[in-house]
């Protein structure tokens, strides 16, 4: 009996191994960024056809409306940047952003919100090229646009601002979905879950003490769940923290910077007319991967021939 349940054990083990490698084999033949693309499409597509039965915040015009305003403003950005810089377009690129502020920007259809729509999208193409550093991105290009409108929007709060809402549960499960088919193409699985659990923790713990302060009662488990499916932790972990190009080269800076932007992220820091939300928690989070960037950087130096000792000279 043991022997057959063994052979049975090595079996399903066997089977799943088989699987996830034919599974990462296929998603190792479509680029990360096309990747990407696809995964944002399919929940933009989702979230357009739930709009029509009213259980997001946005409705069908208004997420046309703003798609229309991001595209155009981080196509024509990336555009001009490209032919001055005379490299070649990614429009991969341009798509991603347009789509992820699409997500935690508010769409609308008012004039004044679509300027403000659109006045982000070219802050955030324009911070891929005026904050870049050897060819990287020192920071999430949508988190640095939305953060702009929302700081304008303290003055102009015509403008809009950020509100994620693709946190939902109705959302919650396609994020995941879609969100955990890109992390396993950029191997980010485990950072993104450290996040996601020092995120939901913080987020616990400081709920806790809220309502105490309330003198309300405290339901633990309705709280975790709304924590879970009704924040934006989940896109924010699978599309913008997981970002190579913001990430630092090591696996424990990696990890540093997840729990980094989980603690910020789960509480925020009120920081007078707004907090220190969540595209404000990832922007200290690449700032923090730029500063590991930067100290591991190789460095090399040319030294002349006639400096450098015999034995050396002779390799």
């Amino acid at each position: 009996v043991v022997s057959r349940m063994y052979g049975r054990v090595v079996h399903v083990m066997s089977s799943l191994t088989a699987l996830w490698n034919r599974t990462f084999a296929v998603l190792g033949r479509v680029s990360m960024y096309r990747l990407v693309v696809f995964a944002l499409v399919a929940l933009a597509v989702i979230a357009f056809v739930l709009s029509f039965f009213g259980v997001l915040a946005p409705s069908p015009i208004e997420l046309v409306a703003a798609w229309a305003a991001l595209a155009a403003s981080c196509v024509a950005t990336d555009a001009v940047a490209h032919r001055l810089l005379g490299k070649a377009w990614r429009w991969e690129s341009s798509l991603i952003t347009v789509l992820i502020l699409l997500f935690v920007l508010r769409p609308t259809v008012e004039p004044l919100g679509l300027v403000g729509l659109f006045v982000a999208g070219v802050i955030a193409s324009a911070s891929k090229y005026l904050l870049a550093w050897q060819g990287r991105h020192i920071f999430n290009p949508a988190a640095v646009g939305a953060t702009f409108l929302t700081v304008v929007s303290i003055w102009l709060p015509d403008l809009g601002s950020s509100s994620w809402w693709v946190g939902t549960p109705y959302l919650a499960g396609p994020v995941i979905l879609l969100g955990l088919v890109v992390l396993l193409r950029t191997e980010k699985v485990r950072i993104i879950t450290l996040f996601l659990v020092v995120a939901v923790a913080v987020a616990f713990v400081r709920a806790s003490i809220q309502f105490s302060q309330a003198g309300l009662e405290f339901d633990p488990g309705t709280v975790f769940w709304q924590l879970l499916w009704s924040s934006p932790f989940l896109f924010l972990g699978a599309f913008m923290l997981s970002e190579p190009l913001t990430l630092p080269p090591r696996r424990w800076q990696q990890f540093a910077v997840a729990a980094l932007v989980g603690i910020l992220a789960g509480w925020p820091i009120d920081l007078g007319d707004i907090s220190l939300g969540q595209e404000r928690a990832l922007l200290v989070g690449n700032l923090l991967a730029f500063a590991f960037t930067v100290r591991t950087a190789v460095r090399l130096r040319f030294v002349r021939r006639d400096a450098l000792t015999p034995s050396v000279r002779e390799l």
